[in-house]
């Protein structure tokens, strides 16, 4: 009986395909490396980074009340809330957000292998999510972003599941992962307007069904979004989403708007810079700056009025309906910024990494940490930081390599079948959208491509198996074509015979 326990595991093992083999190899090999990387970040800083100014205020929301920041969700305070019930180190719940990255990576992986491609493409965005330098540092750090990070993986794995499957249990899960993922990000409003749409072109079934999928998906993200908005209602009194989001969205309009072209709305004149466009500040500058014109006027954006808030938003829109070209163009010199990163507007890779180490800040959290986190120091000085930050300047993804993953995902993608093709879609403009919303909403920031590099890698690998495929298929063809040729005997031949 045990022998044949013993043997039952080898005969399946023989029983696969090649293909199945490398992927399972591979994803095995891959997990327990990345599992040693993330192992090795805990021994060489048994703490977390919390030098990022965000950093303080999770935890103070954590700690007090999870709607007390007005410019962020409360999505991430709930989550640290919810660990520190099960254990109140700082260690465990940077342990708890380093599985969160394998566990985003291994559902890319399975994504890929749901579209019915050669399954070991699939460890493309897994390498790349268990082993990118920014992913690590964030997980190790008290940010919301790994957490941001497994709920899309949660639902892009769902979506490809739905476009595959004929249960719509798997649209239920792309609502409840995008819906949840809207409690820690704005962004993922761009995936809750990006899948039902995918799913009402291509899931299985006729019209009603693909109608069906899609307004499951559609209404599981309403009623999670209706539970955050009435449950900050029921708490604070305040019914909305965030209390003062309309500084992001003004910080990026005051380094385009010229109010010599149009009227602001009454009462707004004030908001408008007195710099030349050309010599404008960054985008943090006019959110936070002490001599900025909306934080001169109203304070700074935690203490502002919800008066301020509507005014800067009806600013905002009047100053984009009026100066359309210079909006978008600001967005593409954001982009942009992701490709060849410079200073000047959010964080570059070596900006988050100086920040999120920073000790000045990490001391002074110390008062704020212990709410939460009692037992746990919030620095602790060690010559391994040295090395891992040798690590995260050596695993960047930008430049050059981001040109070719983008241009593989998207010029591949019209060489695949037709719903491999929407699968491609899915991972391909899950990353894009996602990094537009953001640059749109607010500005330029390593942090806000990190969850977008897994998504992409995976319509990367799907993209180059595509123009794989039609370039073998090509040759193929020629081959069979010249040797019908060569088989066939000439004109000439024929007629002397």
């Amino acid at each position: 009986m045990r022998h044949a326990v013993v043997q039952e595991p080898r005969l399946r093992w023989r029983g696969l395909a090649r293909g199945d083999k490398v992927a399972r190899a591979g994803i095995i090999a891959l997990v327990l490396s990345a599992a040693g990387v993330r192992v090795w970040f805990m021994i060489g800083y048994p703490t977390a980074f919390v030098g990022f100014p965000d950093a303080g205020l999770y935890l103070f929301a954590a700690g007090s009340d999870i709607f007390a920041n007005t410019q962020h969700p409360a999505g991430y305070p709930f989550f640290l809330r919810l660990l520190h019930h099960l254990g109140d180190n700082l260690l465990f719940t940077i342990g708890v957000q380093h599985v969160l990255g394998i566990a985003s990576g291994l559902l890319l992986y399975k994504a890929v292998r749901r579209t019915n491609a050669p399954p070991w493409l699939g460890l493309l965005p897994a390498a790349v999510v268990f082993f990118g330098g920014t992913g690590l540092f964030l997980e190790h750090s008290i940010m919301s972003d790994s957490l941001f990070t497994f709920l899309q993986a949660v639902g892009v794995y769902a979506a490809i599941r739905a476009l595959y499957d004929h249960r719509l249990r798997w649209s239920l899960l792309v609502g409840a992962a995008i819906g949840l993922s809207f409690w820690d990000r704005t962004v993922a409003l761009s995936s809750a307007v990006l899948i039902p749409i995918v799913l009402l072109c291509a899931a299985p079934g006729g019209i009603r069904r693909r109608l069906l999928s899609a307004l499951t998906v559609t209404v599981t993200v309403v009623a999670l979004i209706a539970s955050y908005v009435g449950s900050q209602y029921y708490f604070t009194g305040y019914l909305g989403y965030e209390q003062q989001s309309a500084w992001n969205l003004y910080g990026r309009v005051a380094t385009f708007v010229d109010c010599s072209t149009f009227k602001p709305p009454s009462g707004t004149r004030f908001l408008c810079p007195s710099e030349p466009v050309g010599h404008r500040q960054s985008q943090a500058y006019y959110q936070y700056g002490a001599t900025a014109p909306a934080p001169a006027h109203f304070g700074f954006p935690a203490f502002a009025t919800l008066h301020a808030n509507a005014l800067l938003q009806e600013f905002s829109i009047a100053a984009i309906e009026h100066q359309p070209v210079s909006y978008v163009e600001a967005i593409a010199g954001g982009l942009g910024r992701y490709v060849f990163p410079r200073g000047g507007e959010g964080y570059t890779a070596e900006g988050l990494r100086e920040s999120l180490v920073g000790e000045s800040r990490a001391k002074i959290l110390a008062v704020t940490a212990d709410l939460l986190f009692p037992h746990s120091r919030t620095y602790l000085p060690t010559s391994e930081v040295q090395a891992l930050s040798t690590y995260y300047a050596d695993t960047q993804i930008e430049g050059p390599l981001l040109i070719f993953l983008l241009a593989l995902a998207i010029a591949g993608a019209l060489f695949l079948p037709a719903r491999m093709r929407w699968a491609a879609i899915v991972f391909t403009l899950t990353a894009l959208l996602s990094i537009v919303f953001a640059v749109a909403g607010t500005n330029y920031d390593v942090r806000y491509a990190y969850p977008t590099f897994g998504p992409l890698a995976a319509g990367s690998a799907l993209g180059a198996w595509g123009i794989a495929s039609f370039l073998a298929g090509t040759i193929r063809r020629r081959s069979s074509s010249r040797a019908r040729r060569d088989s066939q005997p000439s004109v000439s031949a024929t007629a002397l015979e």
